[in-house]
């Protein structure tokens, strides 16, 4: 068999494997129900802040303004909350991918029967990513409809031509950011002799770097302490503002490199970002973001060679025992 042959066959199997499990089902119930939830809850604010800007429209016409302000309201925005979903509950699913495809090998005596074939760890290796690939893009693919709906629907507003284009693009990066959690249950799985013992540490894995890090360099950082920033409450001018700044220069880099390990925190910040909910990115184009948001991406491509180098070694491994001789 050719490799791409090899490699469809190896993806197809997975992602049928997901299929006749229900595996797939399961993933896309749990995010369609987030997205409809958390699109809808937001929802409501964004339909009441509508209301007061067509109220507010209404006045000033009667009134006889000329010029009317566009409303300052982004659809995109009511996705945070799906965005924040998949960088928690996702990360878990796609872990739990990861498990599911090396115990079902493992078990199943597949990869046996495969080692017996000219078969090469990059061929496993492909495979297996893009059968990953297909369940993680369908789950997505069907949170991103369902959000597109939910946001016209209960949001009362449609999303245009580049606002279709900037949602493809958080959810083509979700599904990288789901890959690489998938990667990382697939070795810690593929090189543990018990399989749940894998999947305990990735979890332990994925508490630090979803939730446990993040959180830190949150809390230490001293303007998420008081509303509105711990400078402005105490009135501090932005020249004083980074005098005192350079007196805890040590501190503000533990607390930045904190931040920086967390391939959650870049992922966030690209996304929020491309969708606006970072205000300041509000109506500037891509390439601007892109250009400004290129250490996350960088970030995001070192872990992309580090957990894709790790899946690899693990299959190689894997690969090597099912072919010794018993």
């Amino acid at each position: 068999m050719t490799s791409p042959g090899s490699i469809r066959t190896i993806a197809a199997h997975e992602f049928r494997s997901a299929v006749r499990s229900r595996v797939l089902l399961v993933f896309v119930v749990c995010m369609v129900i987030i997205a409809v939830g958390s699109i809808t809850i937001a929802s409501f604010d964004f339909r009441a802040q509508m209301a007061d800007y067509n109220a507010y429209v209404t006045e000033a016409k009667a009134a006889g303004a000329a010029l009317i302000p566009p409303p300052q309201l982004f659809p995109l925005q009511l996705l945070r909350g799906v965005i924040e979903y998949i960088q928690i509950i996702g990360a878990v699913l796609a872990i739990g991918l990861g498990y599911l495809a090396v115990a079902r090998e493992r078990n199943g005596g597949t990869l046996r029967l495969l080692a017996t074939r000219p078969l090469r760890v990059r061929h496993l290796f492909a495979g297996r990513l893009l059968g990953a690939a297909g369940v993680i893009g369908t789950v997505l693919a069907a949170t991103a409809a369902i959000s597109v709906l939910v946001i016209g629907i209960v949001g009362g507003q449609w999303l245009g031509g580049s606002e279709l284009v900037r949602l493809l693009i958080t959810f083509a990066f979700a599904v990288i950011y789901m890959l690489l959690f998938f990667a990382l249950g697939s070795w810690l799985t593929a090189r543990s002799a018990a399989l749940v013992n894998g999947l305990v540490i990735a979890i332990v894995v994925w508490l630090s770097v979803v939730l446990i890090i993040p959180q830190i360099g949150d809390t230490m950082d001293p303007d998420n302490q008081v509303p509105g920033g711990l400078f402005a409450a105490l009135q501090v001018q932005k020249a004083d503002e980074k005098s005192v700044l350079a007196k805890f220069r040590t501190y503000e880099r533990i607390r930045s490199d904190l931040e920086e390990s967390s391939l959650t925190k870049h992922y966030e910040r690209f996304t929020f970002a491309t969708t606006g909910i970072k205000d300041k990115y509000n109506g500037k184009p891509l390439s601007l973001i892109v250009r400004d948001k290129r250490g996350d991406l960088g970030w995001i491509a070192i872990y992309v060679t580090l957990l894709g180098g790790l899946m690899w070694f693990g299959l190689r491994r894997e690969l090597s025992v099912r072919k010794a001789p018993s």
